[in-house]
């Protein structure tokens, strides 16, 4: 590589010392699809399976894809407009029942936890506990991760009781945050 340094430079010595400053900004950069900031839940291969032979489903779930491109460490955690525990919930506004909905993480190979494990369906709790560090490996560019979503059995069971006609709906956010401590 050569550097010009134009005619006005007349060195005197044989060595020039260059001193260079460089920022580096790491990236953190998370793409959900367009409508991926509303899921419904759905039983495995939809409702006909209830609807038509009266088989109640076994979870309610849904996997939502997103693209993630990372330089640097992380940690996840959730917020919530409704709480069971440590993780969020769902409610129906009628009767204010509240079932508690698992919120879990994949993520692309190149990014592991504190620990260089791979990260799968790792659950996000309100506390972080678990997340609290994720790292890359190696520039990861707009590579698919999944959030998961689910109803665990027993209580699609109380959703699902007869002649009661129920709605359950909640907001639950997931932070991608890049202050690791």
């Amino acid at each position: 590589m050569d550097f010009d340094m134009g005619d006005v430079l007349i060195p005197n010595d044989n060595a020039v010392t260059l001193n260079f400053t460089l920022d580096v900004i790491h990236a953190l950069k998370v793409d959900v699809p367009p409508g991926g900031n509303r899921i419904e839940l759905v039983p495995q291969g939809g409702w006909q399976a209830w609807l038509n032979q009266g088989r109640k489903p076994v979870r309610l779930f849904r996997d939502q894809t997103f693209n993630i491109s990372a330089s640097s460490r992380f940690k996840m955690q959730l917020e919530c407009q409704f709480i069971a525990g440590n993780t969020c919930a769902l409610r129906d506004a009628g009767s204010a029942d509240l079932v508690p909905l698992n919120t879990s993480v994949t993520l692309p190979h190149g990014l592991t936890d504190g620990a260089g494990q791979p990260v799968d369906r790792r659950p996000l709790r309100l506390d972080g506990s678990g997340t609290e560090l994720f790292q890359p490996g190696l520039y990861v560019d707009r590579k698919p991760g999944t959030l998961h979503f689910e109803v665990a059995k027993e209580h699609v069971e109380h959703m699902l009781r007869e002649g009661v006609a129920k709605t359950y709906t909640g907001n639950v956010t997931v932070i991608w945050d890049s202050e690791v401590i």
